[in-house]
């Protein structure tokens, strides 16, 4: 009887140590990091753009897209400023199916002072 009360609560630990966790995502993914199959987008990568081709350029610093079925990435760039705009870096937004790019792009540039003097 005395084997039977040490070996029952082992038996009982032994057998809770064997009980296996349910599928799901790897830890540290944080919640909806997939969307259907499709993976979160990678971090963007390190660029080194050097010197521009010419004065007064401004860099677009690279992103990654969904290209079949794969994120690529495409590289950044030095182009000529559009005065009046300010660059919009794109940003990928988790949609209800998959990620979703909303594209980079130039907005015209907003002056809070204009804004006030409206009012």
């Amino acid at each position: 009887m005395r084997l039977l009360k040490w070996l029952l609560p082992l038996l009982l630990a032994l057998l809770a140590g064997c009980a296996v966790a349910p599928a799901g995502p790897e830890p540290g993914a944080g919640p909806g990091s997939e969307a259907r199959g499709q993976p979160e987008p990678p971090a963007s990568r390190l660029e080194h753009p050097g010197r521009p081709a010419s004065s007064g350029q401004f860099w677009i610093a690279g992103h990654w897209e969904w290209i079949d079925g794969r994120y690529q990435w495409q590289a950044g760039r030095w182009v000529a400023p559009r005065p009046g705009h300010v660059w919009q870096a794109p940003v990928w937004r988790r949609g209800t199916e998959r990620w979703q790019l909303e594209p980079g792009r130039w907005e015209p540039e907003r002056h809070e002072s204009a804004q006030l003097r409206r009012h």
